[in-house]
């Protein structure tokens, strides 16, 4: 479980997941949108592919990234819904501010 949620501990991979849940989108968008460097998206993608949130399509010459589960788009408006309400505490969280030290 701690595996699974690891996943999803990085800023950066939450932002790609976050902007796959508008539908499909090439590397190239997930560039442009996350604003970070190809190489570090594409290690990030990688990651994501790897556990399962994410599904690579070849569409012609481009690859599509996609969230290929509803249970992966659940989480990540559950958690979403949950920071309405918590964000104060989990910014204020000392256990996590030191372990990212």
């Amino acid at each position: 479980m701690a595996r699974f949620f690891h996943g999803l501990s990085d800023p950066t991979r939450v932002r790609v997941l976050r902007y796959l849940l508008d539908g499909p989108k090439t590397a190239g968008e997930i560039v442009r949108h996350i604003g970070r460097h190809q190489p570090s998206v594409s290690s990030h993608l990688t990651c994501l592919r790897f556990c399962g949130f994410v599904e690579a399509r070849r569409q012609g010459r481009n690859v599509r990234y996609e969230i290929i589960s509803r249970d992966v788009r659940r989480i990540m408006e559950m958690g979403e819904r949950y920071l309405e309400t918590n964000e104060e505490r989990i910014l204020a969280c000392r256990v996590i501010a030191a372990e990212q030290e």
